[in-house]
């Protein structure tokens, strides 16, 4: 028959494993170091008592303990410090007499002969005692650990416990470290182990105090190294599910604790295992309930405040990760965990990324992949640490690798959720950010039995956030990086209206309707940053405010309409008349074709509104024609147009030239061209002389913007409008080249060149608004200038007046320099250039 599977406590399953490979120094430190354990047979025992379990498992013959308080101790009549005749090692009660020879010293597991008498050929141990049992001094309990490392037919494990004080108060300690530094490095025989306990809560800690030790900084830092090198194994941290289990079972058995609902049991074992607090809290919680006999139940362990957490929602995660709307891509690449082989669940890497707006889920889903890891067996715990980077960045050198440390240790065997990761790197200029990525690249790497790490934030700046380190991308598969996408009017819809009846407000006959147009028309203006969920809270509990000062005593009337924030209320209303919706754009000179076709499209939006043909969106479109025609001051006009109906959330235009969209180097015309995109959002973009981006050939990288805005183009549509401007020529075939981007600009306007009396009716209007006046015989001379400019190959239609204008204020200061008595308001003939 097989021999029968050793019981160790599950928190020291993974020092039980490294121990079994033969690695000679081991630390144990961490917040469980101080804290009781249950095991599988549902044993109570203290760290020494499950430690000495966790090595005798994994082959050591003898194991012992020395501290200052009972010097040497041993926990088992195997591991007796005599080594050769059993008869020195007695594991007779506290009354029992001292074996002849040796005195007795007291262990957790009852009183243990130290034979005193010098075995065969030691010399090193001292004297023998015929007194009563004593405390042993530091120098005979020294000689007893040189006398056992002498001795090389049994396989010994030393533990130090309490280092800190043992690096205070013991003498001899630094001839100790000598000799187990020798005796591990196997000249006196292999396989031994060292154990250096210390009560902290993390390696940092214990790395700080190795560099200010004067005894064991050699043996310290050996064992440091391995630690690192093999996971953390030391680490001890609170207790997972299956020992909260035990210790409810334990308590049940023994104390006759009362279980409140059998079928809810393992939820409350799990959120209490999320509370992340020590089993000897818990163990003095489930005492005090059975002598009251209070029933252990969720709801119980809330009120009293032991349970803080949000709850798991019914069924297995399985059905939780069922039920998630509007992500249908991520749930599936979750899904295929499942089906996962589970050697290759062991080897890859699982570490993910969640790209998206706020409010989509993200947290949520992480915690869902804590559970989902713990339900498959990757991870031992799966309980969920949130930081962002001011949990892990410190404000001096050295600082933050101590905070980043802390987070993961805390992290360990479950998973790390980093929101808005992009602000390490936004810091690594100061070099405190990106000391922080080096260590989160090794712990992923050395801990990933142990640790999944899932960064969090916008699509672009995590995609920027992942270039910043060559080592980032590699440690993400491409398989886990989900993008989560906002969500759309229906699951916005059914978010709100939860989020009103978990207020306990009914809602009246008009107001369903009225909140399905608000939730409908925020989606449709909704920016680049939009924040989903986090929006429909919002939305709910200003509605709830308003709902609230209007019945006052009379909570039991429905919501209506008008409690509705009234800034969604103006939006939804009607628009404003035509003519004061265009009369801003009829007020301009000329342009009589532009105008028609923008009171077109206007009408043809109305009319697509009051039929309710689906979502209304405004159309992208192409301005065609020659500089200085009124492209870029129509586009401002279409903005607020847009705007007023409700169809672009902002208004405002962005405008850029292929200077401000091309980069220098492959990548960084679409990352340009991608902040101008998000500048824009909820207005208008305005690219002037779009051509130049089709006309470099193939390497030009004027393509890589083009490339980039077409599927924003798309993607966005509703978002904001791209209006792309140029001589009607040169835009054609820029459009003929690129179908794409052809089939997505749906309106063509033309801006022809101006006539001669309208450009007249510019300046005069250009030069009134200065606060000029023309005097007789100017308007003449303005139209002998401007039609002999118009004859000009470089000639700049509107933008001649302007030029013109600042001539002729030269000319208007000298003459008025010369005679100061002269009207500097009033232009004359004189002043307009020709002749």
């Amino acid at each position: 028959m097989p021999a029968e599977a050793p019981v160790v406590a599950a928190r020291l399953g993974p020092l039980h494993r490294a121990a079994r490979n033969g690695d000679p120094t081991f630390l144990l430190y961490g917040p469980g170091v101080q804290d009781v354990f249950v095991d599988a047979a549902l044993r109570r025992s203290d760290l020494s008592q499950a430690l000495h379990e966790a090595l005798t498992a994994a082959g050591f013959g003898r194991v012992v303990f020395f501290n200052l308080d009972t010097m040497l101790t041993v926990r088992a009549e195997s591991s007796r410090l005599a080594g050769r005749d059993a008869s020195r090692a007695r594991g007779d009660g506290e009354d029992a007499p001292a074996a002849r020879g040796g005195k007795r010293i007291r262990g957790p597991m009852g009183f243990y002969q130290v034979s005193t008498r010098p075995a065969a050929g030691d010399r090193a141990a001292p004297p023998p005692s015929r007194s009563a049992p004593v405390a042993m001094t530091d120098e005979s309990a020294l000689d007893a650990i040189t006398g056992l490392m002498r001795d090389a037919t049994l396989r010994t494990a030393i533990v130090l416990e309490n280092v800190e004080v043992l690096e205070r108060h013991l003498s001899g300690l630094r001839q100790l470290a000598v000799s187990l530094d020798s005796w591990l490095g196997g000249r006196h025989g292999a396989g031994n182990a060292c154990v250096l306990v210390f009560v902290k809560e993390h390696l940092a800690d214990v790395e700080r105090f190795a560099a200010q030790s004067r005894n064991l900084p050699g043996l310290l830092q050996s064992a440091i190294a391995a630690e690192k090198g093999r996971g953390s194994p030391g680490l001890i941290g609170p207790p997972e599910e299956a020992e909260l289990a035990g210790l409810v079972h334990r308590a049940r058995l023994l104390e006759n604790l009362e279980i409140g609902d059998w079928s809810a049991l393992a939820q409350t074992v799990r959120l209490m295992a999320r509370e992340r607090g020590p089993l000897r809290a818990w163990e003095n919680t489930l005492a005090r309930l059975a002598a009251d006999r209070v029933p252990l139940d969720t709801a119980r362990l809330r009120a009293e405040g032991r349970i803080t957490g949000p709850d798991l929602g019914a069924g297995t995660v399985w059905d939780r990760l069922a039920e998630l709307r509007g992500l249908d891509t991520v749930r599936d690449a979750l899904e295929g965990l499942r089906w996962r082989p589970p050697q290759g669940r062991e080897k890859s890497a699982l570490h993910m990324v969640f790209t998206g707006n706020p409010g989509t889920g993200k947290t949520t889903v992480a915690r869902l992949v804590g559970d989902i890891m713990l339900d498959l067996g990757l991870l031992r715990s799966g309980h969920v640490v949130e930081a962002d980077a001011g949990r892990l960045v410190g404000q001096y050198v050295g600082e933050t690798a101590v905070k980043t440390n802390r987070v993961i240790d805390e992290a360990l065997d479950g998973v790390l959720f980093i929101d808005e990761a992009y602000g390490l790197s936004d810091q690594a200029e100061g070099g405190f950010g990106s000391e922080a990525i080096t260590v989160l690249l090794q712990r992923m790497e050395n801990e990933r039995d142990r640790l999944v790490v899932i960064v969090a934030g916008y699509t672009r700046e995590i995609g920027e956030f992942l270039r910043t380190n060559p080592g980032l991308a590699s440690r993400f598969p491409q398989e886990f990086r989900l993008e989560f996408p906002d969500y759309e009017p229906g699951v916005l819809l059914e978010i709100a209206r939860a989020g009103f009846s978990d207020l306990g407000l009914s809602a009246g006959e008009e107001f369903g309707p009225a909140l399905e147009g608000v939730v409908a028309r925020m989606h449709r203006h909704r920016s680049a940053r939009f924040g989903n969920a986090r929006e429909m809270r919002a939305l709910v509990q200003d509605t709830g405010a308003r709902w609230a000062r209007r019945v006052r005593d009379q909570r039991d009337l429905p919501l209506l309409p008008e409690d509705l924030p009234p800034e969604h209320l103006r939006a939804a209303g009607a628009p404003p008349p035509l003519a004061d919706l265009l009369g801003p754009l009829e007020a301009m000179t000329g342009l009589r074709q532009v105008k028609d076709a923008i009171r077109g499209m206007v009408l043809r939006l109305e009319l697509n509104r009051r039929r309710g043909q689906g979502e209304i969106v405004a159309p992208h479109m192409a301005f065609l024609g020659p500089p200085g025609t009124g492209k870029t001051t129509v586009a401002r006009e279409i903005g607020t147009i847009l705007h007023r109906l409700g169809l672009l959330s902002r208004g405002h235009v962005v405008d850029v030239g292929r200077s401000k969209l091309v980069g220098g180097y492959v990548g960084q015309s679409a990352i340009r061209t991608e902040e101008r995109i998000e500048e824009a959002d909820g207005g208008v973009l305005f690219i002037d002389e779009a051509y130049s981006l089709a006309q470099g050939g193939e390497n030009d990288f004027g393509r890589e913007v083009i490339d980039t805005l077409v599927p924003a183009m798309e993607n966005r549509r509703g978002r904001f409008v791209v209006i792309l401007a140029g001589y009607t020529a040169d835009m054609q075939r820029m459009m003929a080249l690129n179908q794409g981007l052809a089939s997505r600009v749906t309106l063509h306007v033309e801006f022809p060149p101006y006539e001669r009396e309208e450009l007249v009716e510019i300046f005069t209007a250009l030069a009134g608004s200065r606060g000029y006046t023309l005097g007789p015989g100017v308007t003449g001379r303005l139209r002998t200038w401007f039609g002999t400019a118009m004859a000009m190959p470089d000639f700049g239609n509107g933008r001649a007046a302007r030029v013109l204008l600042d001539e002729i204020e030269t000319r208007l200061a000298e003459r008025v320099a010369a005679a100061p008595d002269t009207d500097a308001d009033l232009i004359l003939p004189e002043d307009v250039p020709g002749d």
